[in-house]
């Protein structure tokens, strides 16, 4: 028995320094050279993988393998041209990211914070049936409406938390406002 296990673990190890070592010489092979950039087969594989999720119609063949790489070098030469003009500095450019970077980076907290407050909110029969009953004539049974209910009680809970939790924040919060300034003209 310990020696089978032995075997198993041992396969296991190589099996995954084998793996591991695969993924890094991927990682490091150069497909293409654009200037002084370098676009590794691992980056390409990832960023072809992301083009094929996002684009159902897109079909692997050899000559859309190819027709991808050729955008990816145009991308990157148009990049690295508004670079030697120095667009990536201006103001206007700085600022578009800057307000991606915050809207992605809001989005992405309310995602955390909603699944948090998901796991979290319980709907009582009580609740459901409170609803039911203020229904103006529901069309249908409190059995084939159940699942609907719950779903909007347990949004209308969520929302309500996020605002609750909204608030805490700017209760926590130093904030000095010069309302002078604010309503200057």
């Amino acid at each position: 028995m310990k020696e089978s296990f032995f075997y198993l673990l041992l396969f296991i190890l190589f099996a995954q320094l084998f793996s591991c070592s695969q993924d890094k010489i991927t990682e490091d092979k150069i497909l293409a050279r654009i200037n002084d950039y370098k676009l590794t087969l691992g980056e390409f594989q990832y960023k072809l993988a992301a083009e094929i999720e996002m684009d159902e119609n897109f079909k692997l063949t050899e000559q859309a393998k190819k027709e991808f790489l050729e955008r990816l070098i145009s991308k990157e030469l148009l990049i690295q041209e508004a670079e030697k003009l120095k667009l990536d500095r201006e103001k206007k450019f700085v600022s578009a990211i800057e307000r991606y970077w915050e809207s992605r980076l809001i989005r992405d907290l309310m995602e955390i914070k909603e699944e948090e407050i998901s796991q979290r909110i319980l709907v009582s029969r009580e609740e459901i049936k409170a609803y039911y009953n203020d229904m103006k004539e529901p069309a249908f049974s409190l059995e084939e409406l159940e699942e609907e209910i719950i779903n909007k009680l347990k949004e209308k809970k969520k929302k309500k938390m996020l605002r609750g939790w909204i608030d805490d924040l700017k209760k926590n919060a130093d904030i000095k406002i010069d309302h002078d300034y604010l309503y200057e003209k």
